[in-house]
């Protein structure tokens, strides 16, 4: 009767218990967790189990037969142990159980359910001479699916515990190793009758559930064991030392006649004083030593560690060195130094984590975070460390990209540490689990966040120095290719010489036919007396005279770029040689409406020695293209001067010529690109027809022949133009600086004529 009473009452407090375990669930669902919803289940159909068999032994089913109340224990067992192999995968987060098997599982109990009120035979023959009670089979069945839920559910826990290897992880395991433990053994209790204690230890199994999933920060297992050993071995010693004192004073006081207790206890006390207690201290060091592993002096490390990275400049190596010295005091198993990169890319601000290989491993993947993701915002606003069992558990972590979460849970280490230096993330110290199976514990990840500040130096300077050295680097290979795409310019240039010249060559020939065709046909008095075929005749002189000057420009420039463009000085009046250039462009320039200006003072300018067929190309080229480049009814003025200079003991003698327009101007970003070969200034399509018409096509050699032709006098040219506008038509002004003689050093008038453009340009 006491056992019964018993029992009732622990049905009584396990319905009540299972019920409240089931609303609390039910009341953080809120975290959205699959683990909560599973308890909320299995507490719930265990309250109602509970309250079945509790109505049972209060006599409240009597009116159910007694076949169906003995299996009906039996039918609770298996669907608990079925909700509870899914409470287990929700647990471990692992594939939950789909549809189609929790189909099957129920399906199965209710097969049997049905199988147990057909009205069938009591009993079924299996074979001539046996015979199998109903009762007896359903009840098996039942027992091998219990069995095999919870046989399901073990195999998980085992499989996931080998798995794992970070300590919270493993302790977190234990507890539902426990969980299982009692739940078998106190069914096991129920079936051998034993009700009231298989009840208790099912309802203890499940408040230990309902502890493991709606807690974080569980007790840790392993070190409460090591404490209670600890506390009990130095219990043990302790008394051991008091009994051996004991035992040893009465032995020697036994053999002495007479002796002052007064000085026995002084004797007593003193050997307590000075012996007994830095024995204890000394015990109480070794068994914790040998129990919970070794400890470390904070400081004395703190200090070392500081000294011995200080110098190191080496990423590589400063890796190593970090790893190997928090591996050895620590006794961590792995560990990995990352770089902390910020990028923004389509919009988005993300960190790159650039993992530093070791000497003896290969560098880790690359792994990116987002700004947004929860993970981020915790290393940028804590700046403390996170472990893995933080980011797998936590509600705050959850929302954070898959692809974070598998990029942690590869890494297979336990806690995270970040690097800050100037309120920048630079790094993140990723350690392991312990050799020991220890966790980190508050004064470990205080050590880590010490650690960290003191590595934030170190690993700036390194970084700043693989900085330079891939500059550096960079820097060489770019000057690498920058030589070699100069060798290739420069054997394309000579390679596009040669075939202007070899075109220029070859072109000469039937143009000179088509020339003396031309001027034939243009003289013919049937041609002339035609108007259609005149016109023709026109057209093929003009197209023929045409092709001729850029044929001859083309050669020009090959001589120019190959240095054999020759010059025949000869005294030579720059007023009269302009003004014969002036009269043979007359027509051009009446057709665009254009005035011409020439200053007075170019007739005063004294002679020249200089070639006058290469000048007169200088100045035609030079008045051509302020002619392209200035619009109808513009206006062109040539100006010159004499300018006089002193090189070491020679007095030299310029003539400076000025070629001003009123035109679009010139990109001061040009200047010089103008007197390149075949460079064309705007969109070469738009360019109109006609080598003096506004904005005039041309091969773009014309300038380039200026600068040669001048050059090879020993002078200088160059342009000013504040800018190129087509509305306000800032104009252009090319200067020409040539000396009067040619036997003047040509280094000493290179020096002079610098000196006067950067006097004019001033």
């Amino acid at each position: 009767m006491l056992f019964r009473d018993l029992t009732t009452i622990v049905l009584m407090v396990s319905s009540l218990l299972y019920f409240l375990v089931a609303g609390f669930a039910f009341t953080r669902r809120y975290f959205r967790e699959r683990v909560i919803d599973s308890l909320s289940r299995y507490a719930a159909t265990a309250g109602v189990a509970s309250l079945f068999q509790l109505a049972r032994h209060l006599g409240w089913l009597n009116f159910l037969s007694e076949a169906v109340l003995v299996r009906t224990p039996s039918y609770s067992a298996a669907l608990l142990a079925f909700l509870l192999l899914d409470l287990s995968q929700s647990f471990l987060k692992l594939e939950k159980l789909s549809r189609r098997r929790r189909g099957l599982g129920l399906a199965g109990l209710v097969a049997l359910i049905l199988l147990d009120s057909l009205p069938l035979p009591q009993n079924l023959a299996a074979g001539t001479g046996w015979v199998i009670p109903r009762q007896a089979v359903t009840l098996s069945a039942l027992m091998v699916a219990w069995g095999i839920y919870l046989g399901l559910a073990i195999l998980s826990i085992l499989k996931n515990y080998r798995a794992r290897h970070q300590p919270l992880h493993r302790n977190r395991m234990t507890y539902w190793s426990t969980v299982l433990g009692l739940i078998v053994f106190g069914q096991a209790l129920t079936f051998a009758g034993q009700e009231g204690l298989g009840y208790s230890l099912q309802l203890l199994a499940t408040l230990i559930a309902a502890y493991a999933v709606l807690t974080h920060s569980l007790l840790d297992v392993p070190r409460m064991t090591r404490r209670v050993l600890s506390y009990v071995l130095i219990t043990l010693l302790t008394t051991l030392i008091f009994v051996a004192g004991f035992s040893g004073a009465d032995f020697v006081l036994q053999r002495l006649s007479e002796y002052n207790p007064w000085l026995v206890g002084t004797a007593l006390a003193l050997f307590v004083a000075v012996l007994f207690n830095p024995s204890l201290s000394l015990i109480r060091r070794l068994v914790h030593r040998f129990i919970s592993g070794s400890g470390y002096d904070s400081g004395r490390l703190v200090n070392d560690y500081s000294h011995s990275i200080s110098n190191i400049l080496e990423l590589e190596r400063l890796s190593t060195l970090i790893i190997d010295l928090i591996n050895d005091t620590l006794g961590v198993k792995s560990g990995l130094l990352f770089l902390v990169d910020e990028k923004e890319e389509k919009g988005t601000l993300t960190f790159q984590l650039r993992g530093l290989p070791r000497a003896d491993a290969a560098a880790p993947p690359l792994g990116q975070l987002i700004a947004e993701s929860p993970i981020t915002d915790y290393l940028r606003a804590e700046r403390a460390p996170l472990t893995q069992y933080d980011i797998d558990l936590l509600p705050r972590f959850q929302k954070a990209p898959p692809e974070e979460h598998a990029w942690f849970s590869g890494l297979n280490l336990d806690v995270y540490v970040p690097i800050y230096a100037k309120n920048n993330w630079i790094g993140l110290l990723a350690l392991g689990p312990k050799l020991s199976g220890d966790r980190y514990h508050g004064d470990d990840l205080r050590l880590l966040s010490t650690l960290a500040n003191q590595t934030a130096v170190a690993l700036e300077n390194a970084r700043l120095v693989s900085d330079l050295v891939k500059l550096n680097g960079d820097l060489r290979s770019a000057y690498t290719a920058l030589d070699q795409a100069n060798q290739q310019l420069a054997h394309l240039d000579r390679a596009k010489s040669q075939f202007i010249a070899i075109i220029s060559h070859e072109l000469r020939t039937p143009l000179t036919l088509l020339l003396g065709y031309g001027q034939l046909l243009a003289e013919d008095p049937k041609i002339t007396g035609s108007p259609e075929y005149r016109m023709v005749a026109e057209g093929i002189h003009h197209g023929s005279q045409r092709m001729n000057e850029i044929v001859e420009s083309m050669l020009e420039v090959t001589k120019i770029d190959s240095s054999l463009l020759k010059v025949s000085p000869a005294p030579v009046a720059l007023g009269m040689l302009i003004d014969q250039t002036c009269e043979a462009l007359e027509k051009s320039i009446a057709e665009r409406a254009l005035r011409l200006e020439k200053h007075t003072a170019l007739r005063s300018l004294p002679t020249i020695e200089a070639d006058p067929t290469a000048l007169s190309k200088v100045f035609y080229h030079l008045i051509v293209n302020a002619i392209k480049y200035t619009p109808d009814g513009g206006c062109i003025t040539i100006s010159g001067q004499f300018l006089s200079g002193k090189s070491g003991e020679l007095n030299e003698e310029y003539l400076e010529l000025v070629v001003s327009d009123t035109g679009i101007g010139i990109d001061p970003r040009f200047h010089e690109l103008i007197f390149t070969k075949f460079y064309q200034t705007g969109e070469v399509a738009l360019h109109s027809t006609g080598k003096t018409k506004f904005k005039g096509g041309g091969p773009g050699l014309g300038l380039a022949i200026v600068r040669g032709i001048v050059e090879v006098h020993g002078g200088k040219v160059w342009v000013e133009s504040p800018g190129h506008n087509e509305q306000s038509c800032p104009g252009s002004h090319f200067h020409v600086v040539l000396p009067l003689r040619q036997q003047t050093g040509q280094s000493e008038t290179a020096q002079l004529l610098q000196a006067v453009e950067n006097k004019s340009k001033a």
